[in-house]
């Protein structure tokens, strides 16, 4: 058999007879192994390659063995190799080629070969290195979707504030009830009201009851855990509670801690005996002897909201503060009697389901410890006549002692710090809202002080400055003015009126109304509406009998609601009483709820589109606020939130068309978008068509509201 000669990896043992191994020779048929040269080289000569010099070298231990490629596949690799090098023989190799392990490794650790690889090793690091640190930067630098903030419920509700006695008489008496208002809970959902707040329905004290103490005052208060009969019992109050529960909606009530009326048991204890150690309700109001030598002239200054003196004389010869009617006595709430008799009554009704309190003269709630006098305003010197002589007027003074006390911020955190409790055990947030007067920084105070938290929100008083005369440019102050004192992290709200302002259709007029309705809808922050105002309900000031009654002449605006063109205006059945209050009788050409729910164009139906666009929509919820156009004629501006669709409000103030360019004021307002609400008598945009933004036009007291998706921002 002829043999074929090839080289093997690396010396080995020598085979046994019958076995083919290769050792640095020809392997034989009968398996002995030949050599290839006749006597090893030592020199190396010129033409020889290294793979000779590693023939030459001596034999390793035979206790290695070394398996050798069949050569059946020793002559296929080397034809192929040849084929694809023909001028690489076998012994013309790569410099490398045949060497076994330990010739690898001793070649592999020389220097240039191991610089080699850390060289190449540096490299591969330093761009993974530089990778890793590129992407880092990028998902630092590049514009991220924010995190939406979580908004609670009275973040995003709509309040609708209820004067019970004026919304609808259930029983026939003349007077609206609980029940009345209960009835009435699907009309408010449907409207898109999510809250509603009830004015006091507390048992009142007068000559007479009944009509003639809704007269007197809905805060002369003789219980302060009970219903008034007038509107019903407190089986009738949690029915009502409980229904406006079923339909996701929640409830707040007034919380009265300033006074009390002087038919309230506590009062009469009070005045029973002067001495506290005899009489411990003594403690519970305001008591101090009298000035000069006699002591029956009042201890100070102070001065009544209602005129004239704030102190009264009592039959023993003293004093009790009254910061508002002589019938209705402050309370001492630096006794802690006093204090633990209202957490009581907090507690009293929110076991009964209430979501939340309205705080009735939250700035009237502590006087000055030492009764000093307030200051006299220079500028206010006009007296008025009062039963001790003429005397000046509570607003001639600059009340430092009797108003906005540092008191009054503690008492508040601690009202705030005992709803966060109990809204903890109930897995439900409790609502606390107040009422102040005085300056923006008076007014911001309330939100909370020395990092305790206050109310929720005070309600904006000064969006209720404005008047028919106010243009954009005045809506612009009120706005700009009020979010910029507003303190970090604090919630705004918006109000159209309450039961103790003029209404908002009268305060503004028809035509004005409507763009503010928008306003103060799209904002940021909590809108509060008074009933009626969905209609454009006004105050029915010529009535005859409105003006015999000097109560009812007063407050104008508590007048009933309108709902719809029938006996009684829908108010109560055809064959009840007359209403407590005589009806505006323009429900009969349109300013009722029947008729404007039917009307495509009315303010009601304008009133429930708002509410239904702001609803879980994230831009409107906790979406930036971006002014644009703020001048004489018109008012707008950006709501929008990273991913969601924006929306441009542009409300037109003034009695004639304007024209303004909003596309490119902002970088996201495109040059048209989608009309989504729409509002004016004459409107020139209709809603679902395309209004053209570059420019806008706007016709007379209109107001829109346009819409675009989001575009994802590009690096």
């Amino acid at each position: 058999m002829e043999t074929s000669g090839i080289s093997t990896i690396s010396s080995g043992l020598v085979p046994s007879e019958g076995t083919k191994w290769v050792n640095n020779g020809v392997a034989s048929e009968t398996g002995h192994v030949k050599s290839s040269s006749s006597s090893p080289m030592t020199t190396r000569t010129a033409g020889e390659s290294k793979y000779d010099e590693l023939k030459s070298q001596p034999k390793r231990d035979s206790s290695i063995v070394d398996f050798a490629i069949p050569s059946s596949r020793r002559a296929s690799r080397k034809s192929i190799s040849e084929k694809q090098d023909p001028s690489r023989s076998v012994s013309e190799g790569g410099p490398y080629r045949g060497m076994g392990k330990e010739e690898l490794l001793r070649f592999s650790n020389r220097p240039f070969w191991r610089n080699l690889r850390y060289i190449c090793m540096s490299v591969v690091l330093t761009g993974w290195l530089a990778l890793l640190i590129t992407v880092i930067a990028i998902v630092l630098t590049y514009p991220q979707c924010r995190e939406a903030q979580p908004r609670d419920w009275w973040q995003k509700t709509v309040i609708y504030r209820v004067y019970v006695p004026s919304f609808l008489d259930s029983n026939c008496d003349g007077i609206g009830d609980l029940e009345g208002v209960r009835r009435n809970l699907g009309y408010l959902h449907d409207l898109g009201v999510n809250t509603i707040a009830l004015s006091p329905i507390y048992p009142l004290g007068s000559a007479n009851l009944g009509l003639d103490s809704i007269h007197l005052s809905d805060t002369h208060i003789v219980n302060h855990t009970d219903i008034d009969p007038i509107y019903g019992d407190l089986e009738d109050f949690q029915k009502l509670v409980n229904n406006t529960h079923d339909l996701g909606m929640h409830i707040t009530l007034d919380f009265v801690p300033n006074h009390t009326s002087d038919e309230h048991p506590w009062f009469k204890y009070s005045s029973e005996n002067s001495h506290p150690k005899d009489n411990w309700y003594r403690s519970y109001y305001v008591w101090a002897k009298g000035a000069c030598a006699n002591q029956l002239q009042p201890p100070n200054n102070w001065q009544s909201v209602e005129e004239c003196s704030a102190w009264e004389r009592d039959e023993d010869n003293m004093f009790y503060l009254h910061q508002f009617m002589t019938s209705q006595p402050d309370l001492n709430l630096r006794s802690e009697k006093v204090r633990d008799e209202l957490k009581a009554i907090l507690k009293f009704w929110l076991d009964l389901g209430v979501d939340g309190f309205y705080i009735r003269n939250s700035n009237f709630l502590f006087e000055d410890y030492d009764l000093r006098n307030d200051s006299l305003l220079i500028d206010n010197l006009t007296q008025v006549d009062c039963a001790d002589g003429p005397q000046y007027p509570h607003n001639a003074y600059e009340h430092l002692h009797t108003q906005g006390l540092s008191e009054n911020f503690d008492m508040l955190a601690h009202w705030r710090a005992y709803l966060d409790d109990y809204g903890a055990q109930t897995n439900q947030y409790k609502i606390l809202l107040a009422d102040v007067d005085g300056s923006y920084e008076d007014y911001m105070d309330y939100y909370g002080l020395f990092n305790r938290d206050g109310v929720d929100f005070p309600l904006n008083k000064f969006s209720l400055d404005l008047k028919k005369s106010s243009d954009g440019q005045g809506v612009a102050k009120m706005v700009e003015t009020y979010m910029a004192k507003l303190p970090s992290n604090r919630w705004p709200n918006w109000m159209s009126g309450d039961d103790r302002s003029q209404r908002l259709a009268d305060r503004l007029g028809d035509d004005l109304a409507l763009p503010y309705l928008m306003l103060t809808m799209l904002l940021p922050g909590t809108p509060y509406f008074y009933y009626g105002d969905e209609i454009g309900l006004r105050a029915n000031i010529h009535s005859t009998s409105v003006d015999t009654e000097p109560k009812l002449r007063e407050k104008p605006m508590r007048g009933p609601m309108l709902w719809a063109n029938t006996s009684h205006a829908g108010f109560s059945d055809r064959f009840c009483k007359d209403a407590w209050m005589p009806l505006n009788e323009l429900y009969t050409s349109g300013m009722n709820v029947q008729f404007q729910k039917d009307d495509p164009a009315s303010l009601w139906n304008l009133f429930r589109n708002l509410t239904q666009l702001r609803q879980g929509k994230p831009s409107f919820e906790y979406g930036d606020y971006i002014p644009l156009v703020h001048d004489d004629e018109v008012f707008s501006f950006v709501r929008e939130f990273d991913g969601e669709k924006g929306y441009l409000v542009a409300l037109n103030f003034a009695s004639q068309p304007a024209t303004k360019q909003v596309h490119g004021l902002h970088k996201t307002v495109p040059g048209s978008a989608k009309v989504e609400v729409v509002g004016g008598a004459k409107p020139l945009h209709r809603k679902g068509e395309s209004a053209d933004l570059d420019p806008l036009r706007l016709m007379p007291y209109e107001g829109i509201v346009v819409s675009w998706d989001y575009e994802a921002k590009e690096l």
